[in-house]
This record gives structure tokens, C-alpha cells and sequence, in this order.
């Protein structure tokens, strides 16, 4: 059986601390990228086709992908490369769906319905291509947001096969779509 879905308001909380509290974070983030060195790997190897800021913005997002399962507790299991394989193929199929790179991919994207944990690549489709950015920070081009999505969506398939939630864990197991707007509060603090 399936694990639930983690719930669209706690991936967005967890990942909005994340942003927050980068330093409180970051031996968390390391620690769980050294423990999918699979799919670290898998980043790594992709790299080559991002811009130099691209591959770190793709490094750390994974990371805060492994931070949203570890902080949903239960049990994850390393991904084997058979599994971060297959899910490449699952995702790179879908590319057909998700086309062109317009204002539209995100809406295609959330109607793909077998996405695993659906919520934290709903998190990822705000964070690439809905929310602005923050002061400081360099916006990606959509052919660049659109590479660090495909890495992630990946991640998450063969992270979600290998996470077991624990047994009290309540979450949806349907997918329906929740939307979140950044508010003026959530920017200010971000700053």
C-alpha cells in the first residue's frame, strides 16, 4: 500500500522554515544528500546540462525534497539506481504532456495524475515558476527552472518509493489541488 501524501500546508510551512532558517537546516541537508548519494549522483551527472548557479539551485532543492520526507518521519530508504533509472524514464515520458514552456506548464503539470507526493512538486512549480523572487535572489529562466523541475520531480518518484510514512502519519491519500500564494507577511520575512 501507498504512503499518504504529505499534506499541501506542511510541505509548504516545512519548506517556507527551510527558506527561513537555512543555517538551522544545512547539516540536516547535507546529511541526507550524503545519504541518497544515488540521487545526488543523478543531479551531479545532470549538471553538466544547467548553468553553474542552475546546478546549485538544483543541489539544494533536492536537498529540501530529502528534508520534507525526513521531516514527515517514518522511514527512507536509500533509492537504488534501478529505481532513480526508472523514474527518469517515467518522468522524461511525460515531457510531451508538460510542453511548450509557457505560463500554462505548471496547471499541465498538477493535472499529470500519477506524480508522487504531488504537494511537494506543487511546492516546486511555485518556487520555479509562480513566485517571484526575493530581493537578492537570481531568477531562473524558464528553460532552467524547467531542467531543475524534471531533476526533481525524478527525485521525489524514487524517494516516495522508498519512504514509508509512520504509522500515525495522516495525510490525504487522493491528490487534489491546493493552492498557496505567497503573502506579503511570508516575502518580508524571507528578506
Amino acid at each position: 500500500m501507498p504512503s499518504p501524501l504529505i499534506p499541501r500546508d506542511r510541505v509548504h510551512t516545512w519548506s517556507e522554515s527551510i527558506g527561513k532558517e537555512p543555517v538551522e537546516h544545512q547539516a540536516a541537508l547535507q546529511r541526507l544528500l550524503k545519504s541518497q548519494r544515488r540521487i545526488s549522483r543523478f543531479v551531479e551527472e545532470n549538471a553538466e546540462n544547467l548553468t553553474m548557479a542552475t546546478g546549485g539551485v538544483a543541489m539544494y532543492m533536492i536537498g529540501v525534497i530529502l528534508r520534507l520526507f525526513d521531516l514527515a518521519g517514518g522511514q527512507l530508504r536509500s533509492a537504488t539506481w534501478a529505481q532513480v533509472r526508472a523514474a527518469e524514464a517515467r518522468v522524461q515520458a511525460a515531457v510531451p504532456e508538460l510542453l511548450p514552456l509557457d505560463d500554462g506548464l505548471p496547471a499541465r503539470a498538477r493535472a499529470i495524475g500519477w506524480r508522487a507526493q504531488p504537494h511537494i512538486l506543487d511546492e516546486a512549480l511555485m518556487a520555479l515558476f509562480e513566485r517571484k523572487p526575493k530581493e537578492g535572489e537570481e531568477e531562473l529562466d524558464q528553460i532552467e527552472a524547467f531542467k531543475v523541475y524534471m531533476l526533481m520531480w525524478v527525485a521525489t518518484e524514487a524517494l516516495a518509493e522508498n519512504w514509508k510514512a509512520p504509522t500515525a502519519f495522516e495525510g490525504p491519500s487522493d491528490y487534489a489541488y491546493h493552492h498557496i500564494d505567497p503573502t506579503e507577511d511570508d516575502d518580508a520575512d524571507e528578506g
